[in-house]
C-alpha cells in the first residue's frame, strides 16, 4: 500500500491530509490554558448552573443535582412534554455561547490553526466560537495557508444564506444576493441527531467524509464519543475503514481520561498498534512538528529518517507565534514554486520557554 504524495521532486511531502477532530474537552483545555479568564465555558455537566437554568428545571419537577444534561434535553425533546422549557434552554444556551471570546494572548486554538496546513482539516463538534475567531485574526497572516474548518454540530458564529448555499460570519451578509445570513442550526444532544436534511450541516460533514478517507493522520482531542453521538461515530468509522492509507495511518488521542478508558472507546479506529494516547496536546505529535505532521510521520516510519522535534514555543503575543511560523510558510510556497524538498529540520531558534 502506497501512501499518496505530492508529484515527482517535491519530496519529503506528504499530501495526504492530518484530520483533528475537536470536542468539548478542547474547547475546555483552551479555557485552562489562557487562565480561565472571562466567562466559564460550560460542559455538559454544568451546563445547567452556567446557563443559570437550574431554578427553571427544578420549578417543572425535574431535579438539577448531580444532572446528565446530554440524556436530560434527549428525554425532555422525545417526551415532547415541556416546549417551553426545551426552547428556553436552546434560546439560553445560544445566546450565551454566542458570548464567549478568546483573550488577546495566543491560545490553544490559535497554535492549531497555524499547526496544519491546507491540506489539512479541523472537524469541530463545538458550538463556541474559539475556532472561527482564533481562525479569522490569523488568516491575514497565513491567507490561503490555513487548514479547512468543519462545524460538525453547527457554530453560534457561522450564518448560512440557504439560498445560494453560502455561508460565513453571522451578522454578515451573503456574497450573491446580499441578503442577512440565518444563523446556522444547532444540533443539541438527543440520540437520534439528523445530519443530512439542514445542507449546512450535510456538507460540512460531506467535508469531514472526504477528508477522513484520505488521512494520513487523525488527532481526536478532547472528544469522548458521548451516547447521544452515535451516529456520528458510525459516520466517522465508516469512511474511516475505507481509507487507503488505513494500514499505515496513525490515530492520536488528547484526552484527561485513563488511558484504558480511551483505548476501549476508540479501538475500532486502531489498526494494530498504530496510536498514540496522551493528555496533553501542546506534548502531541502535532505541536511537536506543525505543519510538518504528516512529513514527519512519514519519514519516520516508511523511510527509518526520523525528524528532529520542532516543538511550538509559548509565545506571549499573536505576533511572535505568527512570526515564528512564517519561515515554515516561507518553506511551503519554496515547495510549491520551486519543488524544493522540505528540509526537515527545525527552522526557528530554540526557544527556552517550549511548550
Amino acid at each position: 500500500m502506497k501512501v499518496r504524495t505530492l508529484p515527482p521532486g517535491k519530496k519529503n511531502a506528504i499530501l495526504a491530509p492530518h484530520v483533528v477532530i475537536l470536542g468539548a474537552g478542547a474547547s475546555i483545555a483552551a479555557y485552562k490554558h489562557w487562565g480561565e479568564t472571562g466567562r466559564p465555558l460550560p460542559s455538559m455537566q454544568n451546563l445547567i448552573d452556567v446557563l443559570e437554568l437550574r431554578e427553571e428545571v427544578e420549578s417543572r419537577g425535574y431535579s438539577a443535582e448531580g444532572m446528565d444534561f446530554e440524556s436530560f434535553y434527549d428525554d425532555l425533546v422525545t417526551s415532547g412534554a415541556d416546549l417551553e422549557l426545551k426552547q428556553l434552554i436552546e434560546q439560553r444556551t445560544y445566546e450565551y455561547f454566542s458570548s464567549l471570546g478568546l483573550p488577546d494572548a495566543p491560545t490553544i486554538y490559535d497554535y492549531l490553526v497555524l499547526s496544519l496546513r491546507n491540506k489539512d482539516l479541523i472537524a469541530s463538534f463545538n458550538w463556541d466560537p474559539f475556532l472561527l475567531q482564533a481562525y479569522r485574526r490569523n488568516g491575514d497572516r497565513g491567507a490561503g495557508t490555513l487548514p479547512g474548518v468543519a462545524f460538525l454540530h453547527g457554530n453560534v458564529c457561522i450564518g448560512v444564506c440557504h439560498a445560494d448555499k453560502v455561508c460565513g460570519l453571522n451578522g454578515s451578509r451573503c456574497s450573491k444576493c446580499g441578503t442577512n445570513f440565518v444563523p446556522s442550526k444547532l444540533l443539541y444532544p438527543v440520540k437520534q441527531k439528523d445530519y443530512a436534511s439542514d445542507p449546512f450541516i450535510a456538507s460540512e460533514w460531506d467535508r469531514l467524509r472526504d477528508h477522513l478517507s484520505r488521512a494520513y493522520l487523525l488527532t481526536i482531542f478532547g472528544y469522548s464519543a458521548p451516547k447521544t453521538d452515535v451516529e456520528a461515530r458510525r459516520l466517522m468509522l465508516e469512511v474511516w475503514q475505507e481509507n487507503h492509507h488505513l494500514e499505515l495511518a496513525e490515530v492520536e488521542i488528547v484526552d484527561i481520561k485513563p488511558r484504558e478508558e480511551l483505548e476501549e472507546t476508540w479501538k475500532e479506529f486502531f489498526i494494530r498498534q498504530h496510536y498514540m494516547v496522551g493528555t496533553e496536546v501542546i506534548r502531541s505529535y502535532l505541536f511537536q512538528h506543525p505543519r510538518r505532521s504528516c512529513d514527519a510521520f512519514a519519514a519516520a516510519t516508511l523511510m527509518c529518517s526520523p525528524w528532529h522535534d520542532n516543538p511550538l514555543p509559548e509565545f506571549r503575543t499573536l505576533t511572535e507565534l505568527q512570526d515564528w511560523v512564517g519561515p515554515l510558510i516561507e518553506e511551503e510556497a519554496r515547495l510549491d514554486e520551486f519543488s524544493e524538498p522540505f528540509s526537515g529540520k527545525p527552522l526557528a531558534p530554540n526557544v527556552e520557554a517550549a511548550l
